[in-house]
């Protein structure tokens, strides 16, 4: 919903460097997913995945905070297709991944204020930055 151009040029770039890492075709989902996008390798579907972009180090929190409801349906459409779902996260120092079925925190109902969005506020899946794998894509 509050997707800007610059989270969608991040997205893209992720993007790229999975695709040239790994050999997948990584396909952009419609928004009714909830995920980001699709892997795909020899037209086999082989994971899902969302892209968080931080503007800090991955040392500065304890946790990488992802809405509750993308946690909910990453877990869902796990459950549903049998393939992973990746939350990766790019800080300044480094681009993790976590598998969204690994333990998390549910974090205390918050909201932004930056937006001015009363309707802006959520519960957070909080996953432990020390379980994400550096991909080295940078």
């Amino acid at each position: 919903m509050y997707e800007s151009d610059k989270d969608r040029l991040n997205e893209q770039r992720l993007i790229t460097a999975i695709e040239e890492a790994f050999g997948f075709k990584v396909t952009s989902l419609p928004a009714k997913y909830n995920l980001d996008a699709i892997a795909w390798k020899e037209g086999e579907a082989k994971c899902f995945f969302e892209f968080k972009s931080r503007t800090v180090a991955s040392t500065k929190y304890k946790t990488a905070v992802v809405n509750l409801h993308k946690a909910i349906a990453a877990n869902n459409l796990s459950q549903t297709t049998g393939l992973k779902c990746w939350l990766v996260c790019e800080w300044t120092d480094m681009v993790g991944c976590i598998d969204f079925a690994s333990p998390f925190e549910i974090g205390v109902v918050g909201a932004r204020t930056d937006r001015n969005d009363p309707r802006d506020a959520d519960l957070f899946a909080h996953y432990p930055i020390a379980g994400f794998r550096d991909l080295n894509l940078f």
